[in-house]
């Protein structure tokens, strides 16, 4: 029988092997060499849980995981989509897909870790938010685009919609398969907020 505690290190893995992914592709996409790439893809898997922890003034998770696994699993999932560039080329696609399983996982996990530091439902959505979007804000920003959740996007509101979810039935999994639903819809779809 599986620990709590290797599942969650298993589902933030994921969590981590899909932004950086996204991140990656995107560099890749503007032509970023294999260190472009990796700064990238490292940025977006890290990046909202950073924001968030900064902000909820605790240890920043990367800092204290065991031999660094969340640094290394960016990298690594950062190298490997560049020399695999060419296999994702013709997929533009893939990179939102990629995204929306990160923004599921890291929304609930944000939310989640908010809530235990501060037993504040407000505080908690909010920082829900900002750990499943950050990593793509700052992936945007790095890249000099509009970012992603200020495009008309159902992105925040994916993630905000699947946490207030959370409050109300306290089952992680609902809401991350709300938010993933969410924005595959949205993705599938075409559907926007204007």
């Amino acid at each position: 029988m599986l620990n709590e505690t290797a599942v969650v290190v298993f589902v933030e893995i994921v969590g981590l092997i899909a932004f950086a992914f996204s991140g990656a592709l995107a560099g890749v996409k503007k032509d970023l060499d294999v260190i472009g790439c990796v700064v990238l893809g490292t940025a977006t898997g890290i990046g909202g849980g950073t924001l968030r922890d900064v902000i909820l003034d605790v240890p920043v998770f990367w800092l204290g995981d065991y031999m660094c696994y969340s640094l290394n699993v960016c990298v690594l999932s950062s190298v490997v989509i560049y020399l695999m560039s060419r296999v994702f080329a013709e997929k533009e696609h893939i990179i939102n897909w990629f995204d929306a399983i990160g923004l599921a996982i890291f929304s609930v996990q944000g939310y989640l870790k908010a809530f235990e530091a501060t037993s504040n439902f407000e505080v908690a959505i909010i920082m829900g938010i900002l750990t499943g979007c950050g990593g793509g804000l700052i992936r945007d920003v790095c890249l000099n685009r509009q970012p992603f959740i200020f495009r008309g996007e159902m992105y925040a509101s994916a993630s905000l919609l699947g946490l207030l979810v959370l409050i109300f039935v306290d089952s992680p999994l609902v809401a991350f398969a709300l938010i993933l639903g969410i924005r595959v819809a949205t993705i599938r779809y075409n559907l926007k907020l204007k």
